[in-house]
């Protein structure tokens, strides 16, 4: 069994990642960003119905970073909290 130091830092490696992988979702969500005004801006002189569904899949890959983002965040301050439960 782990010695409380050792869960303390482990948690604490964790939360870092935690913070390292939410940076490359934010970076993934803005680079699904431009992807969309470049899609938005070709749809603008088409009304093609495979641009519209680029546009579409591309908006729902958004939603799906910006949650995966949220919930990265939200496990890396619950591992905070526990290190500071553990004193």
């Amino acid at each position: 069994m782990a010695s409380i130091q050792e869960a303390k830092a482990a948690l604490m490696q964790s939360a870092e990642r935690g913070d390292g992988t939410l940076n490359q979702i934010r970076s993934a969500t803005e680079q699904t960003e431009q992807v969309l005004t470049r899609l938005r801006a070709v749809a603008a002189g088409t009304g093609h119905p495979k641009i519209g569904k680029a546009i579409q899949r591309a908006e729902h890959s958004k939603r799906h970073l910006t949650e995966a983002g949220t919930l990265i965040q939200g496990g890396a301050t619950a591992a905070r909290e526990y290190v500071s439960v553990l004193g």
